[in-house]
């Protein structure tokens, strides 16, 4: 049996910034059409007063939620998280499953300098495949570089689980592959493709991460960068078998 990580940084549910400022896009409906057996969405935003769109997009699609808010922002300029408490929601980043899962651990990654996200970190699930239970860490590292996406990896590989089972990391690094793995050492990219600018995209920042199990192997059956579905972000999605 296979299965399905999808990773996405939805920027809030709006198109990058143009002429009039960012406009919405119908991110429900874009998260129930490229969502995984497990799915990792960045930038999920919880409006004071109302549902988040990822959190509709779960119910849609008959998936548990796992939250971690970074706290507070303002989409009016977008992104602008505030560190004063101000702002008109949360920001931070969300886990669904459609499979079996449960809690770990979030993940604290610490501030950065000149990072106006209050604190970044990830969501460590255990999430039941046929095969056995696998270890899924969802990420959203900061982009101030050159120096904060390094600090930050090197924040989670301190806190990444011990090698009792095949482990999937995904997310937005904001680094490029060869440096990510490179602070990772014992993990493998499962996917290759260009991923931002989302229009006509130029780097991949957005990767799905794998390391086997001491006793089973986790094998790429398929691995793609998905089409612009209007956030500034191309989704990557990646179907594995464990062995």
């Amino acid at each position: 049996m296979t299965f399905t990580v999808t990773t996405f940084n939805a920027h809030a549910g709006l198109r990058p910034r143009g002429a009039q400022g960012c406009e919405p896009y119908d991110l429900e409906a874009a998260v129930v059409d490229i969502a995984g057996d497990v799915t990792i969405v960045q930038e999920t935003w919880w409006p004071d007063g109302s549902p988040s769109a990822v959190v509709r997009a779960a119910a849609g699609v008959g998936a548990s939620v796992f939250e971690l808010r970074f706290g507070r922002a303002t989409v009016d300029p977008w992104p602008h998280p505030r560190r004063d408490g101000t702002g008109e929601g949360q920001i931070g980043i969300t886990v669904l499953s459609r499979l079996p899962a449960r809690l770990v651990a979030h993940l604290p990654f610490g501030r950065v300098f000149n990072d106006h996200t209050p604190e970044r970190g990830g969501i460590h699930v255990e999430v039941d495949v046929a095969g056995g239970p696998i270890d899924v860490v969802g990420v959203h590292l900061t982009s101030r570089l050159p120096y904060g996406p390094p600090m930050q990896l090197r924040r989670l590989a301190a806190q990444l689980p011990a090698r009792r089972r095949p482990a999937v990391v995904a997310g937005d690094c904001n680094f490029w592959g060869p440096g990510v793995v490179s602070l990772l050492p014992g993990w493998r990219r499962a996917v290759r493709g260009r991923t931002w600018p989302a229009r006509l995209p130029h780097s991949q920042i957005d990767h799905v991460l794998l390391r086997d199990g001491p006793a089973s192997t986790l094998r790429v059956v398929d691995a793609v960068v998905l089409p612009d579905v209007g956030s500034d972000h191309r989704p990557v999605r990646v179907t594995l078998e464990v062995l």
